[in-house]
């Protein structure tokens, strides 16, 4: 009983996991589960092909995330759709820029 509820369990968490090398807005969209010495940065450029697209995480994940240098490993962001647009790209690509 006690090694089939850890073989569940273990599933369940392996399940949650997106691998870090996707390929770039593969994984838009859906959860992504935080591991240790990640930064917005490196996830956007791991999830949405590009590091500059981080505020578009920072804001789709405002209501857990108050400071956006700091992250928790097993926190479970929301991955934005950001889409092809040059225009949104940008202006996400601009708001990185100004927090730095």
């Amino acid at each position: 009983m006690i090694r089939t509820s850890f073989v569940c369990w273990l599933l369940m968490a392996a399940s949650l996991a997106l691998p870090t090398g996707a390929g770039a807005g593969e994984n838009a969209g859906e959860i992504y589960v935080v591991r240790r010495g990640q930064t917005l940065s490196v996830i956007a450029h791991d999830v949405l092909g590009d590091p500059r697209l981080w505020p578009a995480i920072y804001r789709a994940n405002r209501d857990q995330i108050k400071d956006p240098t700091v992250l928790h490993v097993g926190q479970r962001l929301a991955i934005p759709e950001v889409g092809s647009d040059p225009a949104l790209r940008e202006s996400i690509r601009e708001e990185a820029i100004a927090w730095a």
